[in-house]
């Protein structure tokens, strides 16, 4: 049921225009039924909205449900910040089916409706934590829903990684890189590197390495629980760490990625008439020609 301080957040994609025009339609929806709306900055200034909008932080800390209009990307930058606040988010895609925003423009009022009354069905995710230490403390920390990727510079030699998984020695790793996913994150970066498609609810992590030197290098599956450290030693070239393509940090020689599940998870707004495999068979054309014959 709606709650008498329930805050609705909501934040588009720019470039959208059909996004603006439904984030108009929703403002007026919200209005007419006298509930709060927090907004995103650089949302309130496409609607040109009186109020200056939070930032995605704040957003991602007080309002519940978060609308988010624009697909996966802008939803995964929301998630970002979420903390033990875990809103639910109710994901609407503008172009092909998103793995994370399963709803349609035209459902979206109905899906509100059953979201507010309680009776939406609701899907959650696993997420990762990604740290680095550099002398012994924790210079950088994000969390991510698809992956933590450590990449070298686009002209850098091949990247020297020592992994370990729970303290254990896994392998040194010379690549372009190492990616560490989430299964939710199976179907993004990593399943173009060459890593295993995961069903998203099982509690693992995959490791994929990147264009690695060695062809009996392969992906690993491990258990979400386990705690993966890698170690950058004596290396010359240009490295950072990625988490899901939005945020990134550089690395130097003796950094130490430390990467494990986070405390947070995201809640979601499930597609009452679409599943898993459907949007599997949509995003990557299985049975699907690819061209118009």
């Amino acid at each position: 049921m709606i709650a008498e301080k329930t805050k609705v957040g909501l934040v588009l994609r720019p470039g959208v225009k059909k996004a603006v025009e439904l984030g108009f339609k929703v403002v007026e929806w919200l209005e007419k039924r006298g509930l709060s709306l927090l907004v995103e900055q650089k949302t309130a200034r496409l609607l040109g909205l009186r109020t200056k909008g939070v930032t995605a932080e704040v957003l991602a800390n007080t309002a519940d449900p978060i609308i988010v209009l624009g697909g996966d990307g802008t939803l995964i930058g929301i998630a970002h910040y979420i903390n033990k606040h875990r809103p639910i988010l109710v994901g609407v895609n503008f172009g092909r089916l998103g793995f994370l925003t399963e709803i349609a423009p035209a459902e979206l009022l109905g899906t509100l409706e059953d979201v507010l009354a309680g009776k939406a069905l609701i899907g959650e995710r696993s997420m990762i934590l990604a740290e680095v230490v550099r002398d012994k403390r924790i210079a950088f920390s994000a969390q991510g829903v698809n992956e933590a990727v450590v990449l070298k510079g686009a002209h850098a030699p091949l990247l020297p990684l020592d992994v370990s998984v729970d303290g254990n020695d896994v392998m040194r790793l010379r690549a372009d890189g190492l990616i560490v996913s989430t299964a939710t994150g199976s179907t993004a970066y990593s399943l173009a590197a060459g890593g295993s498609i995961v069903y998203p609810s099982l509690s693992v992590v995959l490791m994929t390495p990147i264009c690695p030197h060695s062809l009996t290098v392969r992906p690993l599956i491990l258990s979400l629980d386990s705690e993966i450290r890698i170690s950058i030693p004596d290396y010359a070239g240009s490295v950072h760490l990625s988490v899901d393509g939005q945020i990134s940090e550089e690395l130097k020689t003796g950094d130490v990625i430390q990467i494990r599940r986070a405390n947070n998870v995201v809640q979601f707004v499930r597609s009452a008439t679409r599943n898993y495999f459907e949007i599997l068979r949509a995003k990557l054309n299985w049975g699907i020609a690819n061209s118009e014959e």
